[in-house]
């Protein structure tokens, strides 16, 4: 069976998503409203879930960033304070063990080698000790000296 996207309009709240056309349901997620699949509308169809989600955003008015846009996005996070983007980073990923890999490989670079204290900065007091000791069970840093850490 061939995946298929498409985007349809809410019948409830008027507000279009992407449903996957293979499931015999689909909820809302803006109001909840739950319609069966082969009862809906479809505006637009296609076998991919990320041009899908892109024909999604081009409906409402969202234009995707020229590729120059986007090369000089990276230059200006490239150039960005080394301290802040590596918080950023952290604070934006959703994945543990990549937060634990974000404070090892930035920290090192960063400081060279650092401290519980230099975790608890980032990931607050109450969580500090727990991160430094997951990220050594995991092998993302090595303590080099008595209280100093390096990724």
């Amino acid at each position: 069976m061939i995946d298929l996207y498409g985007l349809s309009i809410c019948s409830r709240c008027g507000r279009a998503r992407v449903i996957d056309k293979s499931s015999k349901s689909s909820s809302c997620p803006y109001c909840g409203n739950t319609e069966r699949t082969d009862k809906m509308v479809f505006i637009y169809e296609c076998r991919d879930q990320e041009t899908a989600r892109k024909a999604l955003g081009e409906a409402a008015g969202f234009e995707a960033p020229s590729p120059k846009e986007e090369r000089a996005k990276k230059r200006k996070i490239e150039k960005a304070d080394p301290y802040s983007t590596m918080i950023y980073k952290f604070e934006n990923s959703t994945d543990l063990d990549e937060k634990m890999q974000i404070i090892a490989k930035g920290l090192t670079k960063i400081k060279g080698t650092f401290t519980i204290e230099d975790v608890a900065e980032i990931v607050g007091d109450k969580h500090a000790e727990k991160y430094v000791s997951a990220m050594m069970d995991r092998c993302y840093i090595a303590e080099v000296r008595p209280g100093q850490y390096k990724g």
